[in-house]
């Protein structure tokens, strides 16, 4: 998401504009999909190259980007990484759930990702990226959907209703691919769908290529603080998806147990009974 300083009358009004390029900077790094040179940056950002120097010197200085190569172009830095992560409650779950991710990245060789739910939309904490050649990949700090994702709803199915009810109300469910869920009661019954079974579902409504499975994390208050998913091209995640969801749950139960959280005694159904619906949710 692009900070816009210029469209904002009140942040026209009240921003600073040097505050409003870095950011500009920062977020153009992020989805970039290679590194970028000073004059690449300035370039698209319209700036002077001067003034890209500074501000690319100054994020080089507090870790936020790197230059690399014999061309010195930039990318993220592992400031930046450590600033996306946020508070020590985001980095305690990746370090919790990083050992999970590996055996799994390694069991199956797909993409595994670790996203938690900021500002209405999936934020991604972590990935770990497939080996193969035809792959999905997102990078830490990307923002996607939480209609369409299946981390996305992997939470938002073990969310209070006064947190869910705003996802719908303020904001519309618009259609990525011609398998995206648009319809609000079609959606809060995809929800009831992932609680029953434990694990959520991704078939081509983000991408209409890939397909992704997920399973919740829960706190020790029984919040759901997160969730990691597998994805990889339809084909691939069609054959594995079986397994790979038990496994899968498998794992975000016992971060969650790591974490203190006591799963209550449900009839099991659909994977392993992992849905069933926390107190407090």
């Amino acid at each position: 998401m692009k900070l816009a300083l210029s469209g904002d009358p009140s942040a026209t009004r009240y921003g600073v504009r040097v505050v409003g390029r870095t950011f500009d900077v920062l977020e153009l790094l992020r989805d970039a999909d290679h590194p970028l040179s000073l004059g690449e940056i300035s370039r698209r950002l319209g700036l002077v190259k001067s003034s890209g120097f500074r501000l690319l010197r100054t994020l080089e200085h507090r870790g936020y980007v790197e230059r690399i190569g014999d061309d010195g172009r930039y990318h993220l830095g592992p400031q930046f990484m450590t600033f996306v992560r946020g508070p020590a409650g985001h980095r305690r779950l990746m370090e919790a759930a990083l050992p999970h991710m590996q055996r799994i990245l390694a069991q199956y060789g797909e993409t595994v990702n670790l996203g938690i739910l900021r500002d209405g939309e999936v934020l991604y904490l972590e990935m770990l990226e497939s080996p193969h050649a035809f792959r999905m990949t997102a990078r830490v700090g990307a923002r996607s959907p939480v209609h369409s994702t299946a981390l996305g709803k992997a939470i938002a199915a073990f969310l209070p209703e006064e947190e869910v009810r705003p996802i719908t109300q303020s904001r519309k469910l618009p259609a990525l691919t011609s398998k995206t869920i648009t319809s609000p009661a079609a959606w809060r019954q995809e929800l009831a769908r992932v609680r029953r079974r434990g694990i959520a579902e991704d078939n081509g409504e983000t991408d209409p290529e890939a397909s992704c499975i997920a399973a919740p994390i829960f706190g020790a208050d029984g919040r759901p603080v997160g969730a990691i998913s597998i994805s990889g091209p339809t084909s691939r995640i069609l054959v594995l998806k079986p397994k790979a969801a038990q496994t899968l749950v498998a794992a975000c139960r016992a971060i969650s147990r790591a974490s203190g959280f006591i799963f209550p005694s449900a009839r099991r159904e659909g994977v392993n009974g992992a849905g069933a619906r926390v107190a407090g949710s």
